[in-house]
């Protein structure tokens, strides 16, 4: 018993260390293309981790779009790169933090999934290891006094021109088919709002299927498959015409979002579940 309270005592210790330190920075960066991947934003990796980070408050940029206070001083920002350890049975995922001097900062845990399709099992894993923050509560405090001058001549992330994905026909990863990573949508008010917003639709009705639903019109026809996620108000979203992106509700309401060219729309959906 006292090991083991020891131990949770180290645990908790670390985690409010990790969260001062993270506090500390401005901005967080996330990689258009992670290392561990052949193309940007594969498996829709970056969008969530974007998306979910922006969810707890965090001042979340890309890394090809990049603000000018970053680009005249990268100590600003800690980049948050994408580890991955899966192998044929199970797909692990690991956030870790890293400085503009490349030393790591925080570490969460690892997030598993043993789902089959990429898209679905790395959205399950990375939700699960993003999990470290559910008690994290993000201030900046201003603190960061790190010079530009420390920076390591190698860039913080590297600069990558999104290109276009083909839709996948099974259960496609949270969040949009990007062409060109702009910003997503955020529930947090800090961040850039979305360039177009159809009107809304008529109502679909939700029918529950394997691991999600299926929206049906009056018709009845299909209109969109959902796939569950860790998040009860964010779904995986696939039109029938192929157009994949993210569900999300925000005060009750549903919203839709997708890439159309390099163009990110948004959808209001009147959704009976």
């Amino acid at each position: 018993m006292r090991k083991l309270s020891s131990i949770l005592l180290l645990l908790f210790c670390s985690f409010i260390y990790a969260q001062q330190e993270i506090n500390q920075y401005k901005y967080i960066i996330v990689p258009v293309q992670f290392e561990a991947f052949k193309s940007p934003n594969q498996y829709k990796t970056s969008t969530l981790i974007k998306f979910l980070l922006s969810e707890k408050g965090m001042n979340v940029v890309y890394s090809d779009k990049l603000p000018s206070e970053i680009k005249s001083n990268r100590c600003l920002a800690v980049v948050a790169e994408l580890v991955d350890d899966s192998n044929m049975f199970t797909t692990k995922a690991t956030v870790v933090f890293k400085d503009c001097n490349s030393v790591e900062i925080y570490r969460t845990k690892e997030g598993t999934s043993k789902l089959k399709e990429f898209n679905a099992s790395y959205a399950e894993a990375i939700n699960d290891a993003l999990s470290s923050f559910s008690t994290f509560d993000y201030a900046y405090n201003g603190s960061s006094k790190v010079s530009i001058e420390t920076v390591s001549p190698v860039d913080i992330v590297e600069q990558a021109e999104v290109k276009s994905e083909a839709p996948i026909k099974t259960k496609d990863i949270v969040t949009v088919q990007e062409p060109k990573l702009n910003e997503v949508t955020q529930v947090n008010t800090t961040v850039t709002t979305i360039q177009k917003e159809s009107t809304t639709v008529s109502h679909l009705y939700a029918q529950g299927i394997t691991n999600g639903y299926q929206l049906v019109d009056s018709t009845p026809k299909i209109v969109m498959k959902l796939y569950k996620t860790s998040q009860p108000n964010i779904f995986i979203g696939e039109k029938e015409n192929g157009v994949s992106g993210l569900l999300y509700s925000v005060n009750g309401a549903w919203y839709f979002e997708y890439y159309a060219g390099e163009e990110l729309k948004k959808e209001s959906l009147n959704i009976k579940f």
